[in-house]
């Protein structure tokens, strides 16, 4: 029998194994006291309402059930509460075994062979866990402000957007205040904790929130304008080739995507920010932009020295 809680415990996961711990030594101690039948009626509600974290979500755990589940015994009860009860059920396990044994002996070998691919599937996410390394957090690099040299030309690049526009890594929301100076509807997401308190008390529309969870969550062609920075520098591979499909979809028609990023001369420097270090991404050289968005208009600007630059790209018209 499996006992489990209806009721989350507020506690670490030691002290939760250790309780699961004792509640599997009190079922086993009295496993005799409960019937073989009752305890599988349990086993099975347990599997129908609980989820697998109720264990702790270990998969092990869940294939553990999976194995003892696989055989299915022909030899039912006969114990009877009424007279003659047992011995007519004797009498007609006695008749039907042979036919039970023959269908449940194929089922268990279904069972047994489902078991071990389950097992196989299991050793090979293990293994792929250990060989791919976690994903890193949202690097976040140093805040601009408004004097940041490519703030004008993104401010220029959305005025008359149509629709709202995002400014991902937004800081203390300076873009956002300056953009809604402007007229532009603008709010802004940052993955940092606290970095936008101060700016919501003064009525901008900040959020703490990871910046392609938001972009996941945003309607497809919803947006007018999105501004990305501080960020792609450090993303890897995937996560940003996801940034720029998920930009491409959620932009609507004439909208505009700006990209502040580090040149990959500054990245490598001496004195590069320790994200450079840190993280496994590196900058894209700005023509490789231009391959990204290849169906749009792309204007790339360079700052002062050649240590960052500014990607202007416009959707082009159907």
């Amino acid at each position: 029998m499996i006992a489990s809680g209806s009721d989350p415990l507020p506690a670490s996961d030691d002290y939760l194994r250790q309780v699961m711990a004792e509640i599997d030594e009190e079922v086993r101690r009295r496993r005799g006291e409960i019937p073989l039948q009752l305890e599988r009626e349990l086993d099975e509600l347990f599997l129908e309402h609980a989820p697998v974290s109720a264990r702790a979500g270990d998969l092990k755990d869940a294939l553990a059930l999976v194995d003892r589940a696989a055989f299915i015994d022909p030899v039912v009860p006969v114990t009877s509460e009424r007279p003659a009860g047992t011995a007519i059920k004797k009498g007609l396990r006695s008749l039907s075994l042979w036919y039970m044994g023959w269908v449940t002996h194929q089922v268990s070998q279904f069972g047994a062979a489902a078991s071990r691919a389950l097992h196989a599937v299991d050793a090979q996410l293990e293994d792929l866990q250990a060989r791919v390394p976690p994903a890193s957090p949202t690097f976040v690099l140093d805040p601009e402000t408004g004097d940041a040299w490519w703030s004008v030309r993104a401010v220029d690049a959305l005025l008359g957007a149509r629709g709202r526009v995002l400014h991902v890594a937004c800081g203390d929301g300076w873009l956002v205040r300056r953009l809604s100076a402007a007229g532009v509807d603008a709010y802004g997401v940052d993955p940092r904790p606290d970095m936008a308190v101060d700016a919501e008390l003064e009525g901008a529309d900040l959020r703490q929130e990871e910046p392609l969870e938001h972009l996941r969550a945003v309607g497809r062609a919803s947006l007018g304008g999105l501004v990305v920075s501080g960020i792609v520098e450090a993303m890897e591979p995937a996560r940003r080739d996801e940034l720029v499909r998920r930009a491409a979809d959620r932009l609507g028609a004439r909208g505009v995507l700006v990209v502040h990023s580090l040149s990959p001369e500054a990245w490598f420097a001496n004195d590069a920010p320790v994200e450079a270090d840190l993280s496994t991404g590196r900058p894209l050289r700005p023509r490789t932009w231009a391959h990204l968005l290849a169906t749009w208009a792309v204007e790339v600007s360079e700052g002062p020295g050649g240590a960052d630059y500014a990607v202007v790209a416009r959707r082009a018209p159907t």
